[in-house]
């Protein structure tokens, strides 16, 4: 009968256990949410402000706020700002030792953490005295490690943006070209595009081909045009796909080779963006099937195209 009475009551008390650690967790991350919130509001007011934060202001947050805090509440700051606010956060983050902070985060942990405070790091710009620090991990096994510390350098150093990705042997997805793509903006680089293009790295080509679209350059088109018929097909779709958001011509030999690569969802997605893009079904009836035709002559008929074309 003891027996039973102690294997119910352990029985209620693991629940109970469970409860209770769940319970203290979600605690712990109520704290810490409104500790950021709080710190975000005063590191707010510094930058706003109209004289330069003393260094008694700044030290004050490292008795205040814990250096995790911190670096939560400077990351979240550094991703909303431009300009001149930079400055003023780069000397928060020089100040309460951020970087250094984070350079030993990075250094003891492993995998998807290692991973998050490199993410981090590359969007501190300002961390340059330890950018030299981030070219351990561009060997890693892993590759969203080599990655972010290629990211951590481009965003550091952006002049030497074309040798940190040469280094990268990996290709990028489309939303690491993004990503490049806008640490690059951040930092107010000047940015060559044609060199880009002009590779044979796929992924310097890639990075030519999303700025050419983003910023709708369109003496980028010979080229495009080019890279349509490239032996990779993500370059070649991308490069075709570019060619319609700058209005280039695709009645080209190269376009059409490009387009007879395409996977059905992929020709799919290519008629939508042609009629995005206000293409006539006369412009590209040579391109298409009898079928496509058909269901391109929709698209452009129906309001939500002639809305944004006309």
């Amino acid at each position: 009968m003891n027996l039973i009475k102690e294997e119910v009551v352990v029985g209620l008390a693991l629940p109970v256990a469970f409860l209770i650690v769940q319970t203290l967790h979600l605690a712990y991350k109520r704290i810490r949410t409104y500790a950021i919130a709080q710190c975000i509001f005063h590191i707010s007011n510094m930058i706003m402000a109209e004289e330069e934060p003393s260094d008694e202001e700044m030290r004050a947050l490292r008795l205040r706020f814990t250096a995790g805090v911190i670096l939560d509440a400077v990351h979240f700051i550094a991703e909303k700002i431009y300009g001149n606010a930079l400055n003023r956060l780069a000397l928060i983050i020089e100040v309460c030792e951020v970087d250094y902070y984070l350079v030993g985060r990075i250094y003891r942990t492993r995998g998807r953490s290692r991973v998050c405070h490199l993410a981090k790091l590359s969007a501190l710009t300002y961390a340059t005295t330890i950018v030299e620090y981030a070219e351990v991990y561009l060997e890693e096994e892993h590759r969203e490690t080599r990655f972010y510390a290629m990211a951590a350098l481009v965003a550091a150093r952006p002049d030497r943006a074309i040798h940190y990705i040469l280094r990268f042997k990996s290709s990028l997805t489309l939303g690491e070209v993004a990503m490049l793509t806008q640490l690059l903006r951040r930092a107010g680089a000047p940015i060559a595009y044609t060199p880009l293009l002009s590779s044979q790295n796929h992924n310097l080509q890639l990075v030519g081909i999303y700025l050419s679209g983003h910023f709708s350059i369109v003496d980028a088109e010979p080229h495009l045009q080019r890279l349509a018929e490239s032996e990779n097909d993500e370059v070649s779709y991308m490069a075709l796909l570019t060619l319609c958001s700058i209005r280039g011509d695709i009645s080209t030999s190269q376009a059409r080779t490009a387009l007879k690569r395409l996977a059905p969802h992929e020709r799919n997605s290519f008629m939508l963006y042609a009629v995005q893009n206000c293409y006539s079904l006369r412009s590209c009836v040579h391109l298409l099937t009898s079928e496509e035709r058909r269901l391109f002559a929709q698209r452009i008929n129906s309001y939500k195209c002639r809305m944004v074309c006309n």
